[in-house]
Parts: structure tokens; C-alpha cells; sequence
């Protein structure tokens, strides 16, 4: 826990009850969900909070926290595929039946019409965007949410009978009321939590059978490479976690998210569920799969960090349609085993030009992804970041501060709120917020130093609210303080992108943000700022306000003019 602290830079003086709340949050949804998240976003524990202490909404693979997203996602597949996470974590050792069902009558009262609880502030944000889901039950096309209720103790748990059996009866209670999939009760015990931390640390792989190949001759960069085939039995373990769920960080490398039911992919299903679903293999182009190290025990083999960087609609369609296979599926799959960047974007943008892609979408996520990484790698001391090019990159590493790891998803986020004027929009699905922003972000000609400037701000800002310098009440507007810190820091950049101005603009607003003083009181002029513009407003819904930014920057221009 001491380490965990650490790394997820929490207040050295936390309580350690709440400390193992954010502990046990972390283990449960790391195991549920395989990419970086934030610890505070999932934290619902305090005052009123309903015996909750965290709770994840997890939306088509993808953990969300605004509506927005979940729009997005409904937008972008057609369905909606839930699930629930709730967490209880006690410091003390003993799996309490009163606790438990404590428990789960918050969560039906969370669930109810008529609740009778009193709900936290964030408590009551999470039932708002679960209400949000349930309005959109015309998309369960995959039946209706599924729970699963953690309950962790630093104890040991035991099969006591009177225990489960009133623990089914608490499930039956919630089945009863018709609005779940599947209820599931997780007891976690001191062992139970050493494992899963465990596994949240260690090097991502996964094992399976491949009989039918043929290995091919050596290639200059690659370590081996196969062609052949995998029963779906076998393929669909490497694309989904032990929960079942798709490991959504595996197509980070690929040039498009999944489509949903668009024609090719319809196109697929169907073949999928028809009788002549043995055809498969011959009708599809199958996948690619680019590993960074293979252990291979005859057939049996593990492939350490692997993506599959071509056939990420595939394999959704396969998992999709996975009740629907009857019979014997196989999928042509290419194997490359090659720690060698280059090598990697070449076979990406070979593959990926087989299909309908734009050469500026594949230039975005191959070259100007491996220049951001080499950028990032030179610096060093108190202002380094680490730029997750590949997902799940630093799983292993250990001592390095999560918040100072930069997913692609948050260096969009951070880079269109910082500079393309879209604060408002950075709650949306980072898929699509970087499909409507494709042509102004990760360009060739763009200098890396304006995209580490904007993740190192949010990398300060992040590590002052963490540390309660700033009020945790403005983490909603996280994105909107990035440009007004910016204004008062360094005022307007009124330079072309690519321009050589613009990168010393950009230089000299990392030197303002290398001084955690100055940065500290910029980020506190900007919370004022922002304070007056939304009138002391600080409600979730207000940071879609598409006017926020431009009252702010008037503010700021006035300010300018004064001094």
C-alpha cells in the first residue's frame, strides 16, 4: 500500500482507511479494466455514500464517467454493452453479514425509483450517469447491465454457509427486479488482493495452442514470424481478460477503433451465425499480431506485449458473435515476433493500406507516434513523463508516478483542450474526439515540444489536486484551466503550428510550467478566473458549456491589459 501510495501520487497524510479504499478500488478495476485509469475518478467513498467506495461504469470496454462518452460509444457501435463494478473495502479482517448486506441495499438503492438514501456528491454523479444508461435500454441489443460486487477485507475468507447463502439471497434480491444481465458477489481477502496487485504489475501476456503453422524464413528486424491459423477457441483468449471482456489496449496500434454494425462488419456476423460459418477462414483476411517477445514450449505459445495491428474489426465480430459459434471457426493470423519500432509501423501501414485508410491517419498513429516517444524519452528530472506509445508500456516498471505516464487518449485530450479551444469536449470518447480533430492534431510538421507542454501542465495540475493544493472540486474543469494557466503564463500564440515561433513559444511555456511555484499560481489564477466565468456554478454538466472558454479568455485579455 505504501508503494501504491507512491505511485498514484496520493497526500502523504491520507487516512489509511481511505487509503485502502483507493487500494482496493485500483486491484478490483485493473483486473476488470486494462488500461490506466484515475484513481480518484472511481473513488465514491466519504460521507452518504450508500456503503459504496468505488464504482466503475464500464461501456463497451471502455470505462467512462461522462455521458458524452457513453453517447459516443452508442454512436460509434450501435450498442451498449454494460457493466457495474461496486467496491467495499475494510481495513478490519472479518467478512461481516451485516457489512455485506449493507452493501447491497445500497446498491438496489442506487438502482431504485423511489430511493431513500441520502447520496454524496460523487455518489450521486455516478447514479445520474448509470440513469443515463438505463435511458438507453434500446441499445442493451446484448442484454441488460451485469453487476459484480467486490467486498474486500484484509482478513480470510471462508465458505461459511450462512454467509453465502445469505449473499444469494441479497443477489436474488437485485435479479428480482428485472433491470440485470447477471449479479456476481466477489469476496477479496488479504491473499486475493496480493494477487491481483500482483497481476496489475506484471508484463501483459498470453498463452495459447498454435498447431497449424509454417515458420517463415529469417527476416532483417524480426526475432521469428508465423503464418498459419487459430481455432476460435484458442484466439479468443488472446483477446480477452479473465473476466471475458475484450482487452480493448491490445488494438491501440490499429488506425481505427471498432466500427460497430457498419456493412463489412454486418457482412461478418452474418457468415458467423449461417451454417457455412466454417467458411470464415477463407473469407477473411484474418489478423496481425506484433509481439515484443515469444516463449514457445512446442505448440504452446506465450506472446509477451503483443498488439494485434490488423484486424481489429475481426476480432470484435468474433467476440460478438461468440455464443453463435457452433462449429469448428478458424482464423488466419500472421505472428511477428520484433521489438523493432520501425519494423512495426512498416507492417502497420502495409497492412492497414489493404484498407479503406487514409495515409494521414496512418502517418498519425505510426511515425508521429514513435517521434512524441523518442521526445519524451530524452527528458529527464523532476519534469519527466513517460509517453505510453503501446498500451499497458509501463505495467511492469516499477516507482514511476501514474500521472506521469501519458496515454494517447490524455495527450489528445490535453493537446485539443491546450490548444485547439476544446476544454468542452474533452469528456468525450477519445476516439471520436480524435476522429472530429484528425486533420490539426499529430501532424508531421508539428513540433513534439507542444504536445509534451500540454501533458507536463496536466501532469502539474493532476499533481497539485492529488496533493490537495488545489481544490478537488475543479477536477471536472481540469481541461478548461490547461489554456487559461497557458494565457496567464505566457499570453496568446498567435503562430502558425509549424512555424519556429510556435516551438519557442512552446519552450518557454515549459519553462514556466518546470516552475511548480509559478505553476501553481497560474493554475490558481486560472481556478478564479474560472470561478467567476461559471458564478460559482461548479456542476459537472457546466464543462460542456461551449462559451466557458472564450468568457475566460476575455477575463484574461482584461487582466493582461490591467498589469
Amino acid at each position: 500500500m505504501n508503494t501504491f501510495q507512491v505511485e498514484e501520487s496520493l497526500p502523504p497524510k491520507i487516512p489509511e482507511p481511505e487509503l485502502f479504499e483507493h487500494f482496493v478500488n485500483f486491484c478490483v478495476i485493473s483486473n476488470e479494466y486494462g488500461e490506466e485509469f484515475d484513481v480518484d475518478e472511481v473513488h465514491t467513498g466519504g460521507g452518504d455514500d450508500l456503503g459504496i467506495d468505488g464504482l466503475a461504469v464500464i461501456v463497451n470496454g471502455a470505462l467512462v464517467d461522462d455521458e458524452q462518452e457513453i453517447n459516443d460509444l452508442a454512436n460509434l457501435n450501435k450498442y451498449l454493452e454494460v457493466e457495474f463494478i461496486f467496491c467495499q473495502a475494510k481495513s478490519g479482517g472479518n467478512f461481516s453479514g451485516a457489512d455485506i448486506s449493507s452493501l447491497f441495499f445500497g446498491v438496489k438503492d442506487l438502482f431504485s425509483t423511489k430511493p431513500a438514501l441520502p447520496r454524496n456528491t460523487r455518489v450521486a454523479e455516478k447514479e445520474a450517469l448509470v440513469r443515463f444508461v438505463y435511458s438507453k435500454s434500446a441499445l442493451f441489443k446484448r442484454g441488460n447491465p451485469s453487476i459484480k460486487v467486490y467486498y474486500a477485507t484484509t482478513g480470510k475468507w471462508v465458505e461459511d454457509v450462512r454467509l453465502l447463502a445469505r449473499i444469494e439471497t441479497e443477489k436474488d434480491g437485485l435479479m428480482e427486479t428485472d433491470i440485470f444481465k447477471s449479479v456476481d458477489f466477489i469476496p477479496l481477502d488479504a491473499r486475493a488482493l496480493q494477487r491481483l496487485h500482483s497481476n496489475s504489475k506484471n508484463r501483459f501476456s498470453k498463452s495459447v495452442e498454435f498447431l497449424n503453422k509454417v515458420t517463415l524464413p529469417g527476416l532483417p528486424g524480426v526475432q521469428e514470424s508465423y503464418l498459419g491459423y487459430l481455432p476460435f477457441d484458442q484466439f479468443i483468449k488472446l483477446i480477452t481478460d479473465d473476466t471475458g471482456n475484450v482487452l480493448r489496449g491490445i488494438f491501440y496500434d490499429n488506425v481505427r477503433d471498432f466500427q460497430g454494425d457498419n456493412p463489412v462488419n454486418i457482412e461478418i456476423g452474418e457468415t458467423l451465425k449461417s451454417d457455412e460459418q466454417q467458411l470464415f477462414v477463407l473469407l477473411n483476411n484474418g489478423v496481425t499480431i506484433v509481439a515484443d517477445a515469444l516463449t514457445r514450449t512446442g505448440d504452446n505459445f506465450t506472446l509477451e506485449d503483443f498488439q494485434i495491428v490488423n484486424g481489429c474489426q475481426t476480432s470484435h465480430v468474433l467476440f460478438n458473435n461468440k455464443e453463435a459459434i457452433t462449429k469448428p471457426v478458424q482464423i488466419p493470423v500472421k505472428l511477428i515476433i520484433s521489438k523493432d519500432g520501425q519494423i512495426k509501423n512498416r507492417i502497420i501501414k502495409a497492412t492497414n493500406r489493404q484498407t479503406q485508410v487514409k495515409s494521414e491517419e496512418l502517418t498519425a498513429l505510426t511515425d508521429f507516434q514513435k517521434s512524441l516517444e523518442d521526445y519524451y524519452e530524452v527528458i529527464t528530472g523532476d519534469c519527466k513523463l513517460y509517453y505510453e506509445r503501446r498500451s499497458q508500456q509501463f505495467r511492469a516498471s516499477t516507482g514511476i508516478e501514474k500521472i506521469r505516464v501519458v496515454t494517447i487518449p490524455n495527450q489528445i485530450r490535453a493537446f485539443a483542450s491546450m490548444f485547439l479551444g476544446l476544454p468542452h469536449q474533452a469528456s468525450r470518447y477519445y476516439g471520436t474526439l480524435l476522429k472530429s480533430i484528425e486533420t490539426k492534431i499529430f501532424v508531421p510538421d508539428h513540433h513534439p515540444v507542444a504536445y509534451y507542454c500540454s501533458a507536463l501542465a496536466l501532469f502539474r495540475l493532476e499533481s497539485l489536486t492529488r496533493r490537495k493544493a488545489l481544490d478537488p472540486m475543479l477536477r471536472p474543469f481540469k481541461y478548461h484551466l490547461l489554456p487559461i494557466a497557458r494565457l496567464l503564463l505566457v499570453g496568446e500564440a498567435p503562430y502558425p503550428m509549424n512555424s519556429n515561433r510556435f516551438e519557442r513559444y512552446c519552450e518557454s511555456l515549459v519553462t514556466a510550467l518546470r516552475d511548480e511555484k509559478a505553476c501553481l499560481g497560474a493554475l490558481e489564477g486560472a481556478a478564479k478566473i474560472l470561478s467567476t466565468v461559471l458564478g460559482g456554478n461548479m456542476a459537472r454538466d457546466r464543462a460542456k458549456d461551449t462559451s466557458i472558454l472564450a468568457a475566460a479568455e476575455a477575463l484574461c485579455a482584461e487582466q493582461a491589459k490591467k498589469s
